[in-house]
């Protein structure tokens, strides 16, 4: 399971090597803000809004066992508005089925409690 800390996440259970595909989607009329980095290096920013699972970015890294992928949610009210931190996390995964595994973090902004404001799946695939 993710490591989660406030609005961030770590994230150390990727196996070496593999090409991890980042999907972000958003649930809210706030605009929602992910960014996953490595080591102090950012190494993709997703940020929109909309409902219905509205896709946001996708991008792939490669997983390193000797750095974690961490990750922080934020959102903002008003166009130009400084950046809030997403009041929590929760998480699921990895799940494994077959080769195929998944691991989802998602975030509550505090205007409901559905916590699907943000949301971050990291999916891949072990050698068979």
């Amino acid at each position: 399971m993710p490591q989660l800390n406030g609005n961030t996440c770590e994230i150390d259970e990727l196996p070496d090597g593999v090409t991890v595909t980042i999907r972000v989607t958003t649930n809210s009329r706030y605009t929602q803000k992910i960014t996953v980095t490595r080591n102090d290096e950012v190494l993709c920013v997703f940020a929109g809004s909309g409902e219905r699972n509205a896709m946001t970015g996708q991008s792939t890294v490669v997983a390193s066992s000797r750095a974690k992928l961490q990750a922080k949610f934020e959102y903002q009210t008003d166009i130009n508005a400084e950046w809030l931190k997403s009041r929590q996390l929760k998480s699921g995964g990895p799940y494994t089925v077959g080769n195929y595994n998944i691991m989802v973090i998602v975030a509550e902004n505090g205007d409901d409690s559905d916590y699907n404001d943000g949301i971050l799946e990291l999916s891949w695939s072990t050698p068979a």
